[in-house]
């Protein structure tokens, strides 16, 4: 293993549904653990693993790799990323590559921005 491989820090979250206390549910984030990984973007090269996983832009998707950790079990359903104060979500299933079971790695996309019909106008002269 190479000294400094995992250089970024990215959290680890996870979507619930709580009570609100006044007979609603609220959906709520939790953080479940900051790990180190090695966070690369995706490169025009592997576009194999575009059409693998149906990404039509390549720009919003990084490649996370990370030692195993026996303490996080990962639910691909209510389980995200944030690194660098960005949302993730997770692409792919963490896969260890090797089968050496000291690490493993998933592609996560940038979740887009939610952007009104008010801001894509905005641009227009009326």
């Amino acid at each position: 293993m190479r000294s400094r491989y995992y250089n970024k820090r990215i959290e680890v979250w996870q979507t619930a549904i709580e009570a609100d206390g006044f007979g609603g549910n609220v959906v709520t984030e939790s953080l479940l653990k900051t790990i180190w990984a090695n966070v690369q973007t995706i490169s025009v090269n592997t576009s194999n693993i575009n059409t693998q996983l149906g990404l039509l832009d390549a720009s919003n998707s990084i490649i996370v790799k990370t030692r195993v950790k026996n303490d996080l079990t990962w639910d691909l359903q209510l389980m995200f990323i944030k690194y660098r104060y960005e949302k993730y979500i997770i692409a792919s299933f963490p896969t260890d590559v090797d089968f050496r079971g000291d690490y493993v790695h998933f592609i996560a996309t940038k979740e887009s921005n939610k952007a009104s019909g008010n801001d894509l106008n905005a641009n227009l002269n009326v």
